[in-house]
């Protein structure tokens, strides 16, 4: 900027000036600085601007990974969110990873101005002992006690969708409903299995464990094809089959087609998270939309309200909760109710 200054024979002030719109100047001195920067090719240096400002207008937005779509396309509504305008958005991708999951949260406050969090190793009781550098927001359960921390939360429906899509399967005469999937800690696929069985246990139906398979990693489409086959070889009878997220159930899927079992007349299948494949696999799949747009709207709605805030740390956690929308499809041998 000095530079640029120099060539235009006016003050630092004034080039800031005519950058920023702010200030008053000449048409005639606006012309030279806009000319000398030009000439020199000058470019604002954001994070440069950000250490003076203590802003970067930047987040940072946290996945397990980007190979499953449902966390590509909350990405895609994150960075397409009204509320987004203005902000820069920065992936980080941590496989899953519990080290690079508490490594982003506690990074330098610098960087970014506010953090999205998508927890995959972490659980609600381990935020507790995490530094909170900067506002956060988490995607997923919160711990008992949110108000203690400055975290906010926006909690998704994992186990109130698992439930009404296995109850929506048991309206269809299904008794032996299977499951893949099932996963022990804080993962969403707890939250699921919780719905599975509270499902179950309503319709008056037993929890059978022989028809629970868990998989080491749900975001693989060959989870699915590995855990249907298991299925499948050990004979078990089973009348329908929920998959825990849309993924494993268009894997579940071309096992049990390439077999000869005929869905929905054999075996009903349903999925969860309403991915944009769900909608072309044959038979299109019924699943559960977590509504992905206003995850979205309501996750950075919260971060905005906080970024900047010198004392956000004395403040009390929130927590908002997002409804879902049960899609019935043909793989369930229900027709389309409400929007595909």
């Amino acid at each position: 900027m000095r530079t640029v200054a120099e060539r235009a024979e006016v003050s630092t002030k004034t080039v800031s000036n005519v950058i920023n719109g702010t200030g008053s100047y000449s048409p005639e001195t606006e012309q030279r600085v806009r000319a000398a920067i030009d000439e020199l090719g000058y470019r604002i240096n954001p994070f440069a601007r950000g250490l003076r400002s203590r802003r970067t207008d930047t987040i940072a937005l946290v996945l397990p990974n980007l190979c499953q779509p449902f966390y590509a396309e909350l990405a895609e509504q994150i960075m397409r969110a009204p509320q987004t305008q203005g902000l820069k958005v920065v992936l980080h991708s941590t496989h899953g990873d519990a080290r690079r999951e508490q490594a982003v949260l506690s990074a330098h406050p610098e960087l970014v101005d506010g953090v999205i969090y998508v927890p995959h190793a972490l659980g609600p009781e381990d935020y507790l002992s995490l530094p909170v550098t900067r506002p956060t927001v988490v995607l997923g359960e919160r711990p008992a006690d949110a108000t203690a921390l400055s975290l906010d939360y926006v909690e998704t429906a994992d186990e109130q969708g698992a439930r009404a899509v296995v109850g929506h399967l048991l309206s269809r005469g299904r008794r032996r409903i299977a499951a893949i999937g099932g996963q022990t800690g804080p993962r969403a696929g707890a939250r699921r299995l919780r719905g599975y069985r509270a499902a179950l246990a309503e319709a008056g139906v037993d929890y059978d464990d022989s028809l629970v398979i868990s998989v080491d990693d749900a975001d693989q489409w060959s989870s699915g094809v590995g855990a249907a086959t298991r299925l499948l070889r050990q004979r078990a009878r089973f009348d329908a089959l929920f998959c825990f997220n849309d993924v494993v159930a268009v894997g579940a899927l071309s096992v049990l087609t390439r077999s000869g079992v005929k869905v929905p007349s054999d075996v009903a299948l349903a999925g969860f998270d309403d991915i944009e494949a769900a909608r072309f696999a044959s038979p299109p799949l019924t699943t559960v939309d977590l509504r992905r747009e206003s995850i979205a709207r309501t996750a950075v709605t919260l971060l905005r309200s906080r970024m900047g805030m010198e004392d956000f740390r004395n403040l009390p956690g929130r927590s908002e909760s997002i409804g879902y929308d049960l899609r019935p499809r043909a793989s369930s041998g229900a027709p389309p109710s409400g929007p595909a």
